[in-house]
């Protein structure tokens, strides 16, 4: 993958990231705290959604598939480097109550290993 393609990939993730940050700040109650079930429908919205940007990325690229677990890396590490400083200050930034930091910070890990499952799944060797 060339200097320019892993840029791209990356500001890709970072703008995935950005865009979610923004969705919970603005609705971040409505997702953290009605309940298990919004949280689990949500989960499962996000890990389709980037299972889905993965595959569709790498269709425009037209990237192999061997090099979907290090697209799909470089597409998440921005993301999980932001969340960091996000969780630290989750309180003042999102507004929520502190102890929503653990719901949100649970959707965001099955998220990433959802994505990273299927980025394995996408790039195993052929039968």
């Amino acid at each position: 993958m060339v200097s320019r393609d892993t840029a791209l990939y990356a500001g890709i993730g970072f703008l995935v990231w950005l865009s979610g940050a923004v969705l919970f700040r603005l609705s971040g109650a409505l997702l953290f705290e009605n309940g298990p079930l919004v949280l689990a429908a949500a989960a499962l919205g996000i890990a389709g959604s980037v299972c889905l940007l993965l595959k569709a990325t790498m269709d425009w690229r037209k990237a192999p598939l061997s090099e979907a677990v290090r697209i799909a890396v470089v597409m998440a590490l921005p993301g999980l480097f932001a969340d960091v400083a996000y969780v630290l200050a989750f309180h003042q930034v999102t507004g929520l109550e502190p102890v929503t930091a653990g719901p949100y910070a649970a959707l965001i890990i099955f998220g990433n290993a959802c994505l990273l499952l299927f980025a394995l799944w996408r790039g195993r060797p052929a039968p």
